[in-house]
């Protein structure tokens, strides 16, 4: 009779370890490519899945009461399963519009041939008792736009969260990584781990992010898949968007060094990239969307007038008479890991504010004025800029 409460300790700890475990979600929800009627939300699961968004406008009836549309990630009419990663583009959507979300995986237990799934449990980004998330997308016309850059953090996701432990977040239209936000991309795990997970506890499930590759992006086993996780319409990390009356190019500056260094093992092919990017960056100024805009903003990780590296001279030959000739108010860069601020010269003629490894940039613009801010940690090292409106 004493051997019962061991046998019958052994008999449920067997059972334990033959349930099987649950389907979870391992990393996300992020925002990613907002624009004025859509957004493209991003996670991952431990099983591979079924996933699906649940969406209502902000102040309709209760989120749990009514029928909501759902949105899949779809190729060609068929719905993407058996995926661990899970990139769905919401359409359609109002400008300037608040919408409440939900994220749904259900786990693909079995495939075995044609069309007939076996389905297991489901994972979600919020229990019923809590408040769904929440987006709103770039308006058309907007009063006051404003926006955060950090740039350098090469992993150290923790100093990124004590550097913005004082940021409001919620009063910002998006969150610009402008490079070099990891040393290389070795794996999903690490380029989740040194600076995306931590941006998902901060902001980056409700504030969209948009995201400029850096050259330390460029390297590492991982580096090619990085367009999956921040994925694009058009599948370039280079784009164009408007908030208002500001409009944002978002360059790609690609490696800092020639293309047949020693350090790229023959496989850097990025003076080509740079030409096709100035090809597509003469069509983009060219557009009424650019034209009309009042504010012109860019984004570059390596600053194209400051550095003596081959990235620099080949950015000044291929981008830099395009942007010179385009009324740019000012470019944000990093790469140097020193701050400097670059008044208009020969080369730009615009301002460049080289950000530094220990700050961020805030930017706030209305109808009358630019105004930026690079603070440090504890708002300390603050220094601030206004420019005019042209």
């Amino acid at each position: 009779m004493k051997k019962c409460p061991f046998i019958l300790f052994l008999f449920l700890f067997l059972c334990i370890l033959t349930v099987k475990a649950q389907i979870k979600i391992t990393h996300g929800p992020y925002l990613y490519d907002m624009s004025t009627d859509g957004v493209t939300v991003v996670w991952t699961t431990d099983k591979p899945s079924l996933s699906w968004i649940e969406l209502a406008p902000d102040g309709s009836d209760s989120f749990y009461q009514q029928e909501r549309p759902k949105y899949y990630e779809t190729t060609a009419g068929r719905k993407r399963a058996n995926q661990t990663l899970h990139r769905i583009r919401i359409n359609g959507l109002n400008p300037g519009t608040t919408y409440r979300y939900r994220i749904f995986s259900q786990e693909v237990t079995a495939w075995t041939n044609h069309n007939y799934v076996t389905y297991g449990s489901v994972a979600s980004s919020n229990v019923y008792s809590k408040k769904p998330l929440a987006f709103t997308t770039f308006a058309e016309k907007k009063d006051e736009v404003s926006f955060l850059v950090l740039n350098d953090i090469h992993g150290r996701a923790d100093f990124m969260k004590d550097l913005c432990k004082d940021v409001s977040f919620k009063s910002l239209d998006f969150v610009a990584l402008n490079g070099d936000m990891a040393n290389s991309l070795e794996s999903e795990e690490q380029m989740f781990t040194d600076f995306i997970d931590a941006s998902v506890e901060m902001y980056a499930s409700e504030i969209p992010i948009v995201y400029t590759r850096g050259n330390h992006e460029t390297r590492g086993v991982f580096a090619d898949e990085m367009i999956k996780y921040f994925p694009t319409r058009d599948g370039h990390f280079y784009q164009m968007f408007s908030i208002g009356d500001v409009c944002f190019l978002v360059l790609d500056g690609g490696e800092d060094k020639p293309d047949n260094d020693i350090e790229y093992s023959g496989i850097a092919d990025f003076d080509r990239y740079r030409e096709e990017q100035a090809k597509w960056l003469e069509k983009c100024v060219q557009t009424e969307e650019f034209k009309k805009a009042k504010y012109r903003i860019v984004l570059l990780h390596i600053p194209p007038t400051v550095g003596t590296w081959h990235g620099n001279y080949h950015l000044q030959q291929t981008v830099m008479p395009i942007l010179n000739n385009s009324n740019i108010d000012i470019m944000f860069s990093g790469h140097t890991h020193r701050y400097s601020f670059n008044e208009p010269n020969d080369k730009a003629k615009f301002p460049i504010l080289v950000n530094d490894n220990q700050c961020y940039i805030l930017c706030k613009v209305d109808g009358n004025k630019i105004v930026v801010e690079v603070v440090g940690l504890d708002n300390k090292n603050k220094k601030q800029f206004e420019f005019p409106a042209k």
